[in-house]
């Protein structure tokens, strides 16, 4: 992916801010909570149509070869409607099928929306650091053999592509969703999105890549992806902050507007410390994430950019809740939909402690590296 110019990102960050004040609807998300697919067709088209779903593919496939930079607006922004799902998890498989080299027509078929692939790596709880050593394998015959767990897009994919062991090392093979001997179950986060469990028994239709290329792409989407929800943590804060500040000017106690009492001004400017702490972390990481092509330099950000965002989305959703009293937990209110999703975020991929310990592993001498790290 190549680095993009400010004007772009400007005219981007405006485009998804219009669809997202168009289409916020928190009546609409809590209807479909704990239902498949978990979003609405008219949402997957408009992703096509916008080009959204293209982003991270290369121009020569269709899509538009922008960077990390451009998809974290798309994701940071589409926080203001609760929107992100399907567009995350689709960036992730797209990411590895283009580091994958995959066929044209595959990619092309991707950007348009046609095929829904989702990527299937996950097999218990606690992963990121041991990612590249699956227990699922791809035996001689080519028959995928295995489990996988927390598949995010697993209800609405048309394909998976599965992280498995093989005879040349890790492995990644794409699979069809409704291929025989694979099964899907639905479990579903705190907000309402679903994620897929995979039991695998079944022939992939084709293997991506194997070896050395198939870790790098798995690692880099993996990392490209984190701090794109990184970015969408960033927009649930701001939309935090902004309900805190406005329902502090408009509620009122003992004939005054609670802002005015002191001990509640110093929480909200503690808050808003936390906010720009953020802001900077993420601003200041994101271009240098599309030009980095070392792996260790780009895990580090990613590592470093993520755990600072699960932090700050961690504590501005414990001190909304508190400055809005018993309404913060209310389901009526639109802070809770914004806390349920970070809620659901700030352990995919890897929380902050996986992610610390993360970094850690990519700041060790190459030969002292943990098993199943680039």
């Amino acid at each position: 992916m190549t680095s993009v110019d400010a004007d772009t990102l400007v005219l981007l960050r405006d485009a998804v801010g219009k669809h997202a004040a168009r289409t916020a609807d928190g009546r609409a998300i809590r209807a479909r909570r704990n239902s498949l697919p978990g979003y609405t067709p008219t949402e997957l088209t408009i992703m096509a149509e916008q080009g959204w779903l293209a982003i991270g593919l290369p121009e020569e496939a269709g899509g538009l070869g922008l960077g990390v930079s451009a998809a974290a607006i798309v994701a940071e922004g589409l926080a203001g409607c609760f929107t992100a799902d399907p567009f995350l998890g689709l960036f992730l498989a797209g990411r590895i099928l283009s580091q994958a080299k995959g066929d044209v027509d595959l990619l092309a078929a991707f950007a348009a929306g046609d095929i829904l692939p989702a990527l299937a790596w996950q097999e218990q709880s606690q992963n990121i650091r041991s990612l590249l050593s699956p227990a699922t394998t791809l035996s001689a015959d080519y028959t995928l053999n295995g489990k996988k767990t927390y598949v995010a897009g697993a209800a609405g994919a048309t394909h998976f592509i599965v992280s498995a062991a093989s005879s040349s090392g890790l492995a990644l093979v794409l699979t069809k969703a409704d291929a025989a001997g694979l099964s899907i179950h639905h479990d579903f986060r705190a907000d309402g999105t679903p994620m897929g469990q995979l039991h695998l028994a079944a022939k992939p239709g084709i293997v991506l890549c194997e070896g050395e290329k198939a870790e790098a792409a798995l690692r880099a989407a993996l990392d490209e992806t984190s701090v794109v929800i990184a970015a969408e943590l960033m927009g649930h804060v701001d939309q935090m902050m902004a309900l805190v500040i406005e329902h502090l000017k408009t509620r009122h106690q003992f004939g005054k507007p609670i802002g005015s009492f002191q001990a509640l001004q110093h929480r909200a400017a503690d808050m808003f410390v936390q906010q720009r702490l953020a802001r900077a972390v993420l601003d200041t990481n994101l271009s240098r994430m599309d030009g980095l092509d070392d792996a260790t330099a780009r895990g580090m950000l990613a590592a470093r950019v993520r755990a600072r965002l699960n932090d700050t989305a961690q504590y501005i959703v414990r001190e909304s809740i508190q400055l809005f009293g018993a309404m913060g937990i209310t389901d009526e209110n639109d802070l809770s939909l914004h806390v349920k999703r970070c809620l659901s975020l700030i352990g995919w991929l890897g929380n902050s402690a996986e992610q610390r310990g993360y970094y850690m592993d990519m700041a060790a001498p190459q030969g002292a590296r943990p098993n199943g790290r680039v």
